[in-house]
């Protein structure tokens, strides 16, 4: 299971440009681009720096051909490269101030999934909310700001799929300690998601 803060990093010195990531990522728009710097992570990974010339986005790559955005405090998590690339080019594809990344595959153990008495709410059950999970491929994490300098974030994982019986739900969880998913939402998909929706659902495992 991703880990909410990512993996520590910090910029190289050096001034080499690498040109090889972002051509195999995004070859039609490599003049739009110009690169920035290096950056090497916690595992040795090492990211290209990219940003494009008109919407000041920016991509971070790697040789493997995965991407990463930061997060804040020294540290990048991996996100789906289609995606970034679409939002780095589109600006309007997330407002900035929704602050949403997106990730694959999402895996989380039964026994690693707990529900908060809230999550019952809407009559959902735990099998429903799990299947959702468990099958929908592609989770979005929502960072949420800070409210003030001495308080936390309210962090977020987003799933939106179908259940076992084929009705669309959207189930809001939090990442504890020791991988733990604590789920503290599950309701019926409602219409301000369903662009989300439309969006995991073609990642349905």
């Amino acid at each position: 299971m991703p880990k909410k803060e990512g993996k520590r990093g910090k910029s190289l010195d050096v001034w080499a440009p690498e040109w090889e990531p972002i051509l195999n990522l995004a070859p039609d728009h490599i003049d739009d681009f110009m690169w920035m710097y290096s950056v090497q992570l916690s595992d040795g990974t090492r990211l290209q720096v990219y940003k494009h010339y008109w919407t000041r986005n920016s991509l971070h790559l790697d040789n493997e051909g995965r991407a990463f955005v930061f997060t804040g405090e020294g540290r990048y998590r991996e996100v789906e490269p289609g995606w970034l690339l679409s939002r780095v080019l589109r600006e309007d594809f997330f407002s900035k101030e929704s602050d949403i990344f997106v990730g694959h595959n999402y895996v989380s153990d039964d026994d690693q999934l707990r529900r908060t008495r809230a999550a019952t709410r809407h009559r959902i059950s735990r099998q429903r909310s799990r299947y959702v999970i468990e099958h929908c491929g592609l989770w979005f994490w929502h960072r949420a700001p800070r409210m003030g300098s001495s308080s936390g974030r309210d962090d977020r994982v987003l799933f939106f799929g179908d259940d076992i019986e084929g009705v669309p739900l959207e189930v809001f969880a939090a990442e504890e300690a020791e991988g733990t998913l604590m789920v503290i939402h599950a309701m019926d998909l409602r219409d301000r998601y369903r662009g989300l929706y439309r969006e995991a659902r073609q990642w349905r495992r």
